[in-house]
Parts: C-alpha cells; structure tokens; sequence
C-alpha cells in the first residue's frame, strides 16, 4: 500500500519531466546556433564560461541543500510536520544568510571579468551581461532554494520541473524572436532576466497554498542539518570536478574552444537531463524507503538498479550512433571554428557512462549520510580531475581536458560502486559490476551493428527516421538482455506493471 500511494507522484514526475526535457533539447539547440551565427563563436563561449562561473558562485549554499534533503525525508515519510517545519525554517534561515554574499560576488564579477579574461566585446557589455544573469541565479538562490528542497523530498518536483518548462519555452522563444529580429545579445539577457522572475512568484504562491501545515515560525532545527559541514566538502570537490573543464579551456584554448565544448555538453547534458528526469521520479520514493522499511528498500533498488543502468546505457548509444551526422547537420554554416569532431562523442560518451554508472550507488550513500566518511574521496576524485586535465590540455588542447575527466570518474564510479554496497548494504557489488558489463557489451555489439547498416544522413528529416529505429533497436536491445539477465529485476517491475493495470480497470 505504501508504494500504491506514491506511483502516482512518481508518475507525475517522469512525465512531466520528460517532457519538459524534449521541449527544452528542441528549443535549447536553437539558441547556440543562433547566437553562433548572429554574434560569433566567442560570445557563445563568453555565455558558456560566466554561466560556470555562477555554478561556483552557488558554491555558498556550502551543501546545505543537500543536508536538508537527507535530513527531511525521514519525517516526511513519517508525517512529522513539526519536525519538517523546524529543518524547513534553518535552512530558510541558512540561504537568506548568504544570498546577501552571493549579490556581492555577482557585482564583483561584473567589474573583474573582462579585466582577466580577454574578450573582443566592449568591457560594459560584458559587465551588463554578468549582472543580468547573476541577477537571475541571486534571486533564484535567495527565494526558491528551500522550496524547491521540500518539493523534492515529498515527491513534487514535478511542480518546479512544469515551471520551469513554461519558462524555459517562453524564454527560448523570445530570445529567438529577438536574436532573428536584429537585437543585440544585451536585449537578449535582459529577457532572460525578467521572465526568469516569474518562476520564483509562482513556487512561492504554490508552496503557501499547499504546505499550509508548514510553521515558518517554529524553532529552528540547525542539529539536523549538522552534516552540512562535510557535504560542503563533497559540493566543493563535485563544482571543481564538473565545472573545471570550462574554465581551463577559457583560459588556455580560447573562448571558441569553449563554445565547441559548450555545443557537445548542451546535447549530452539534455541527453543526462531525460536520465536524471527517471532517477528523480523515484528518488523520493526510495529515499523514504530508505529511512522507514529497510527490507522494501533493498528489493526496490535492485530492480531500479537494472533498469536505470540499462536505461542510461540505450541513451548513451543512441547518442554515439546519432550524435556525429547531427552535428554535422548542425554545424553547416558555421565557418570560425570547425565543431565537427571524429573523436570528441567518444570522449563525451566515456564520461557520461562513468558518471551515471555510479549514480544508484551515489544516492544510496546520500540516503545513509555518509558524507563525512566519503568526503576525502570527494577531494582526491577533483585532485585528480585538475591535475590531469592541466598537465594534458597542453600536450592535447580539448581532448586532455576530458581525459582528465575520464581519469578521476574511472576511479571515484568505482570507488562508490564498491562503497556503497560493502559500507552501507553489507553485500558484495559483484551484482553491480556484472550489470554494469552485460550493458556495455551490449552498447558495444549494437553500436558496430547498427552503424554498419546506417546510411549517410544529408537532412534532418533523414535524421529523425533513423534516430526513431535506432532508439527503438537499442532500448529494446537493452532492456530485453537486462530483463534476461536480471529475471527477478523483470518479475518485480511486471508485478508492479500488473497490479497497476488492474488498479486501472477496476
């Protein structure tokens, strides 16, 4: 029963959130080539470079976030509302604190960017163009940071993943509109700038209407989110792990460099953003789980394991197979920098394997709060990072910056595999590891099958045929060998699957 009453949430989520992803992959590719074309390569890669800078700048939640969200799930799933308003109310109080010094250091970076870093544009311009989208990422950190906490935790994020879909769709269209209508790429922030607001109105009004019971005036909780001090170890070491590669490129290979980078994650990062979507429609689910029926839990995540890891492997070889004829495609037209690559979708396909690899592994560790026990980890796996992708953007340019990446992910995916289940399960990780190698053989022998048989491609309609056969070739390549291999993993999710149907029909 108690699943019974979450399916519908979770449900809620992977729709709401799938779509949103497919409208903002559609609307998100224009924008790049667009500005590409209207205003060059290196104000694309200026947009890249201060949009990472303002991912380090959020470094001053200090891993507050992810402290609340461990610490509210437990009386959440028990319904303790008093103890939810408490943690609720310290964390309120924890952004508020900081967002002041977050205001600051968007004003600062306005004045000092253009000064370190050299860019063709006029220094005011840059200047504008950092206040406009700081200003954004302040307002946002300031009022939505702790609501979006709570909505996550009880299995709503589908709420802020539906506004943001609107706003993204609005703000896409208008700076389009603006881009095409000859305006310059201040116009185009200012946009950005004012239709973001609404998001923030909008969560603040549902979360009033909805939650109610929550006492903002209640005593607040500063014990529970005590592990705040070693996640910010952990949030501190991931900004430099995911964030490093922009910044060494900006200041060792140039700004178009930057852009082609930026070009190759925007895909790979919706192509992430649609697996993300799976893994919060259940997160919830299994983060309760966790802190309230053991037994359910380790049941539930060996049948999410399967087919999360099945699930991110189909669309990782979808995008080896279709990424290269649609950057192609893409790029036509763009003459400063060459964005056709042979060899970068591999390196991005490598990275993005070893990330998600890991990812049921990470929250099995975040639902038990071992960040204090782990945090050491968190520090080498940058270490590593930076060290190598110094030592080999000199030798390599773009390629050593992501072997860099590859390296330390190639150590921390299996430092957590083997963590999280001999730490916190108390079982060997043999069963992750044996996933693990049945979807990569299986990427492999559909990736040179498929690309035998796949002609040349020379139109976007071309594209979209075969990008629809080959995704349905390899989804169900790999779920069809994952439910083999994994018989329990499949009688459990068509257990699920039948009960839900008779639910239906009565």
């Amino acid at each position: 029963m108690w699943i019974v009453n979450k399916k519908k949430k979770s449900l809620n989520i992977f729709i709401t959130g799938l779509i949103s992803q497919v409208v903002i992959l559609l609307l998100g590719i224009v924008i790049p080539k667009l500005l590409i074309v209207s205003y060059g390569s290196e104000v694309n890669g200026l947009l890249s470079s201060i949009k990472q800078i303002f991912i380090y700048v959020a470094l001053l939640e200090a891993g507050i976030g992810t402290a609340a969200l461990q610490a509210m799930y437990e009386p959440i799933a028990k319904s303790d509302k008093e103890k939810a308003s408490q943690i609720m109310v310290a964390t309120d109080r924890y952004f508020k604190k900081t967002g002041f010094f977050y205001g600051i250091a968007v004003v600062l970076l306005a004045f000092l960017y253009p000064v370190i870093i050299k860019v063709d544009l006029e220094y005011w311009m840059v200047a504008v163009i950092i206040l406009l989208q700081g200003s954004a990422g302040v307002i946002k950190y300031f009022f939505q940071g702790k609501l979006t906490i709570l909505l996550r935790v009880d299995g709503r994020s589908y709420v802020t993943t539906n506004i943001a879909t609107i706003v993204n769709v609005l703000t896409h269209l208008i700076q389009i509109i603006l881009i095409l209508s000859g305006f310059d790429i201040i116009a185009v922030q200012i946009a950005y700038f004012i239709i973001n607001l609404a998001q923030m109105l909008y969560l603040t009004w549902y979360v009033r209407k909805n939650y109610k019971w929550l006492n903002w005036h209640a005593d607040p909780d500063y014990k529970a989110l005590s592990q705040s001090k070693f996640v910010i170890i952990h949030q501190i070491s991931g900004l430099i792990f995911n964030n490093t590669d922009v910044l060494i490129l900006t200041y060792f290979c140039g700004l178009k460099v930057v852009s082609v980078y930026s070009l190759y994650s925007l895909i790979f990062n919706c192509v992430s953003n649609v697996i993300d979507t799976l893994c919060s429609s259940v997160e919830f689910i299994l983060g309760q789980a966790f802190n309230s029926d053991r037994n359910y839990f380790m049941k539930l995540q060996e049948t999410y394991e399967t087919y999360y890891l099945g699930i991110s492997f189909g669309f990782f070889t979808i995008t080896l197979i279709m990424f290269p004829s649609f950057i192609r495609l893409y790029s036509s037209g763009i003459t400063d920098i060459n964005y056709v690559d042979p060899i970068l979708p591999y390196l991005f396909v490598a990275l993005n394997i070893l990330m998600y690899a890991r990812r049921t592994s990470s929250q099995i560790i975040n639902f038990a709060g071992h960040f204090k026990q782990t945090q050491w980890r968190s520090v080498l796996e940058s270490f590593i990072n930076l060290t190598v992708s110094l030592i080999m953007v000199y030798y390599l340019g773009i390629y050593g910056v992501l072997i860099g990446t590859i390296a330390a992910l190639f150590y921390r995916t299996n430092d957590v595999i083997i963590y999280a289940n001999w730490n916190i399960l108390g079982r060997k990780p043999w069963k992750t590891y044996r996933r693990w190698a049945v979807n990569l053989i299986t990427m492999v022998l559909l990736t040179v099958g498929i690309n035998t048989i796949l002609g040349p491609i020379t139109n976007y309609f071309q594209w979209v045929l075969n990008a629809v056969w080959v995704g349905i070739v390899c989804m169900g390549g790999i779920v069809v060998v994952d439910s083999i291999f994994d018989w329990k993993s499949f009688q459990m999710i068509k257990g699920m699957a039948v009960d839900t149907i008779k639910r239906k029909a009565r």
